[in-house]
């Protein structure tokens, strides 16, 4: 067996991942283990001076170690060491390599003693003595080597095998042809029984990549599982390309014009790079290209940053499908998510092994350089040591991961710097776990709405406490969405230290207060002025009764009013308060920010009618000379400053609900199962009160020229104060009902139904 090619092919594998230069080593070890000579791994090893060769060679003894031992050989690390010379020594050995020793030794009945390997690994004794009681192998479980390749053209059961699309240590890919169902699929074959179609088989989801069955030939040992076809390459094949592009030439990029932006973007300016990608892989797999798609045109004018959005909006969907399941990912990365020829992506290769537990991931799921995509939590599971105790690998992990691919695919890199060429496991998950502790990296930004929500959304999955991120991958869907409409990411994710920011840190007593109690002093200052020259200086008699009156009143109603509004008030605030503070916010707090409006008006409105009738009847029966039909003419007046005192303030507290409240309760989950309810209501009493707004200039002036007499100041103020309300009624109700309808886009039940099934 000879090592690597040389000259430009060793270049490039400089520059190359240490995860894919232990893949490929590891295909070209799968076919030759167990080894009979240890010495022989050294040929495996990429030539030149490699700072991962440590690495490679103790993940090399960790699988011989495994598979010598399904053929009855339990070998000790020594007779690895003994024959490598320099390239491993026993001071070199890492805790995981001694790990996996100690596993395979139970399961092969011995009794492994701590003395023994105390003395035989010194330097690791302080550690070993724990880890003897709790050791967890770090293997993976029933390999059965790689399978035997099949011919091209050849069948096998059910399918024609047509091309081999990829190959890795312990299964192969084919594009096959199902002859009994006359389609394309992607056949894995592999060796031994898998169950991942049992687990997989329960996801149909747009984003998922659908698992038909799986079946077992004949020799009973060779197992199928056919899945379906997706020919547009993977993410990691569009990062890559963006990777070139950017570092193209400024010369390369004359072809934008003038209005091209500086920055080392300036290659990337829209989704068009996905389908570059996709149209290249088409055309290796003799696949057409779609002439005709809206999902790829849309794609293509999209902003690069709402084309990663895209991405992850889908994504998200497809791991709370999943999760849904039970189901957990757990190897997250651009080469798992497969494109189609529309460029929608697909999550493959569930860890289906780990389908539904919480307890801990073994080390090697972590082939193919899953660690630079892991969670906190998910390196401290697998960390060797075993420093941390227990650790819980839920959904937030998965939501991690899917955030450092989207950062990748946004910027091109991973959003935190980790040292490359580490000597062993150990090492390697310790540099990776330091990398998340310290700062992301700082991104090359535009400046658009788009890109900030996109930002937000990825930083708070980045977080090390799993409980800051969201709490499901719809939520996740519903943030990324943002990115996607930037009206609607005005209202969820305003800019902060905007306007909006700062009237929410304003206690809404103040502000909901002063909204609901203007209108109404306004109302009652103007009402008691107009009575007082109307009708009371008509009955001068009745002048001290009418003032007395009128302060009795004010001083009740006014206070009850505020004392009412109190009430209504508190659970919103409260619900306002908790969220601000990082708790969720809860449903029926949500239904009183949504009927304050309503509630207000009601009880305003009632307060001045009653008022009014207070006022008519002690005035008639202080002066039984009273006209009936001044008191009529009282009441009136007072049904219509009552009017004017519940219609403005409905509209400013749900334009207050609306633009500033509400999105502040859905705005950590961005859910609402009753938002279709919620904006329905709006809607329908928006457009009531809009009517009465109408009618009370109407109103007003019938009332003022049924009056003989009546002063011209009167007659312009009223109708002047009217058709100002009318007007910022009217342009209220417009801005209330449009921020509704872009709030749907994001929120609406009814329209996400129909958008998945459009998808399906």
């Amino acid at each position: 067996m000879t090592g690597f090619p040389t000259g430009t092919n060793k270049r490039m594998e400089a520059d190359e991942d240490v995860d894919r230069v232990l893949e490929r080593c590891l295909d070209r070890f799968i076919d030759l283990a167990p080894l009979d000579d240890p010495a022989r791994l050294v040929h495996l090893l990429p030539n030149g001076a490699q700072p991962q060769h440590v690495f490679i060679l103790i993940e090399l003894i960790k699988l011989d170690l495994s598979l010598a031992a399904e053929e009855g050989q339990v070998r000790r690390i020594e007779w690895y060491v003994d024959q490598l010379g320099d390239r491993l020594t026993m001071d070199q050995v890492p805790l995981d390599l001694v790990m996996e020793e100690i596993q395979l030794r139970r399961e092969a009945g011995e009794r492994p003693q701590p003395a023994e390997y105390a003395k035989r690994f010194p330097r690791l004794a302080s550690c070993l003595g724990s880890l003897l009681e709790s050791v967890e192998s770090t293997r993976t479980r029933g390999l059965r080597g790689s399978p035997e390749a099949l011919s091209i053209g050849s069948q096998v059961d059910d399918f024609i095998v047509l091309r081999e699309l990829g190959r890795g240590a312990f299964a192969i890919v084919y594009l096959a042809r199902q002859v009994s169902m006359q389609r394309l699929v992607a056949l894995k074959v592999s060796r031994g029984k898998g169950d991942e179609s049992v687990s997989l088989a329960r996801l149909d989801h747009p984003n998922i990549v659908r698992v038909y069955d799986q079946r077992l030939i004949a020799d009973g040992d060779s197992h199928l599982l056919y899945m379906q076809y997706v020919p547009g390459g993977t993410l990691a094949d569009v990062i890559q390309r963006f990777r070139e592009k950017r570092r193209q030439p400024p010369s390369r990029l004359d072809h934008f014009g003038a209005t091209t932006p500086p920055g080392r973007f300036a290659a990337i300016r829209d989704g068009g790079l996905i389908l570059d990608s996709v149209d290249h892989h088409l055309l290796i797999a003799s696949q057409l290209v779609p002439e005709s798609s809206e999902i790829r045109h849309l794609l293509a004018e999209a902003p690069w940053p709402t084309a990663v959005a895209w991405i992850g909006v889908q994504l998200a969907s497809a791991l709370d499908a999943a999760h849904r399941e039970s189901v957990l990912h757990r190897d997250v990365k651009p080469a798992n998510v497969l494109l189609t020829a529309e460029g929608i992506p697909k999550l493959a290769d569930f860890n289906v092994s780990l389908a539904g537990a919480a307890g801990r991931a073994g080390a090697a799921a972590t082939f193919g350089g899953s660690i630079a995509y892991m969670s906190p939590e998910h390196l401290m599971a697998i960390d060797c040591r075993r420093r941390f105790g227990p650790v819980e690998v839920g959904q937030p992990a998965d939501f991690y991961s899917l955030a450092v691919l989207l950062w990748e695919l946004w910027q091109g890199e991973r959003p935190f710097a980790a040292r490359t060429g580490a000597m062993c496991w150990t090492e390697a998950v310790e540099e990776q776990l330091q990398a998340r502790s310290r700062p992301l990296r700082i991104p090359d930004r535009s400046g658009s709405v788009s890109e900030r929500v996109l930002e937000r959304a990825l930083r708070q999955c980045l977080s090390a406490n799993p409980e800051d991120r969201p709490t499901s991958g719809q939520e996740l869907s519903g943030r990324l969405s943002l990115a996607l409409n930037p009206k609607a990411a005005e209202i969820f994710a305003p800019e902060l230290g905007g306007w909006t920011e700062r009237l929410v840190a304003i206690k809404p007593w103040f502000i909901i207060g002063a909204v609901v109690l203007v209108p109404n002093i306004a109302a009652g200052a103007f009402n008691y002025q107009y009575n007082a020259r109307e009708i009371i200086a008509r009955h001068p008699e009745l002048t001290d009764t009418f003032r007395r009156l009128s302060f009795i009143v004010n001083a009740t109603f006014f206070p009850l009013g505020f004392l009412i509004a109190l009430i209504l008030m508190r659970p919103i605030v409260k619900a306002i308060s908790e969220v601000l503070s990082g708790r969720p916010a809860n449903d029926w707090a949500t239904h009183q920010l949504m009927s304050l409006g309503r509630r207000a008006a009601l009880v305003g409105g009632c307060l001045w009618i009653l008022g009014g009738c207070v006022f008519a009847v002690v005035l008639s029966r202080t002066d039984h000379d009273f006209p009936r039909i001044e008191a009529v003419h009282f009441v009136m007046s007072m049904l219509i400053c009552g009017g004017v005192a519940a219609v403005y303030p409905y509209f400013g507290v749900t334009a207050l609900a609306t633009h500033l409240y509400y999105p502040v309760l859905v705005r950590r989950s961005l859910q609402d199962a009753s938002f279709d309810h919620h904006a329905e209501a709006v809607r329908l009493s928006s457009s009531w009160f809009l009517i009465q707004a109408a009618l009370i200039p109407m109103l007003a002036i019938v009332l003022l020229i049924s009056r003989d007499v009546i002063a011209k100041d009167v007659i312009l103020v009223a109708v002047g104060a009217s058709a100002l309300g009318l007007f910022g009624s009217f342009w209220l109700y417009q801005r209330i009902v449009a921020a509704w309808e872009t709030m749907g886009e994001i929120l609406s039940a009814k329209r996400n139904l129909k958008l998945s099934a459009t998808q399906r």
